[in-house]
């Protein structure tokens, strides 16, 4: 019985997460109380979120860590699948890419929050440095085995991560932008900068 009410517990969390995603996305951090949110997710009452969690600020300390998790999930899985650093290089870029695209919502949350929010006692929202850490693999792979130049690895990270992540305000720009294209533009560019000929 335990179990069976963890479990629902967890998918009320999930399913209050996902609503307050879908709020910050289109209206920002200030229209998002409780009542909004849980008008979002078909909740019976604000109530329900206080529940589950203790404040507003750990409500969105864990849609920013859930957000983040799941893409560097996909970032990592990409480059495992990857064959060789070059590949694996290629599969960052257009992993992230691709996540990106298809959840639209969840980086737009991050962007107002990274902007409208501070998690306590912390200096910032939340932490990209783990976005990097599957491309870090990769560059340190790549500089031991000759294929990538030995260029700083943490600085070419940064680069990269500061490219990748202008996707969604190309796509602002550019309603009609191809992900695909934009991730095979940055594989272009950074191939041609990182890969030794």
């Amino acid at each position: 019985m335990q179990t069976k009410r963890s479990f629902t517990a967890e998918g009320r969390r999930t399913q209050i997460v996902e609503a307050t995603v879908r709020v910050i996305a289109r209206e920002g951090l200030t229209r998002a109380s409780f009542g909004r949110i849980a008008a979002e997710g078909g909740l019976s009452s604000p109530g329900m979120i206080s529940y589950h969690f203790a404040d507003k600020d750990e409500l969105l300390a864990v849609l920013c860590d859930t957000v983040l998790s799941d893409c560097v999930r996909t970032l990592e899985e990409a480059v495992e699948a990857a064959t060789d650093p070059v590949e694996g290089l290629t599969a960052y870029l257009t992993a992230f890419v691709s996540w990106q695209d298809t959840h639209r919502d969840e980086v737009a949350a991050l962007r107002r929050l990274a902007v409208d929010w501070r998690r306590p006692g912390a200096a910032a929202a939340f932490d990209e440095r783990p976005l990097m850490q599957p491309l870090l693999g990769v560059l340190h792979a790549g500089q031991a085995s000759g294929v990538l130049r030995s260029l700083h690895p943490g600085w070419v990270a940064q680069t990269v991560l500061c490219a990748v992540e202008s996707f969604p305000q190309a796509l602002h720009e550019d309603p009609e932008l191809d992900p695909q294209t934009f991730a095979e533009t940055l594989v272009e560019l950074f191939g041609r900068g990182l890969v030794v000929s």
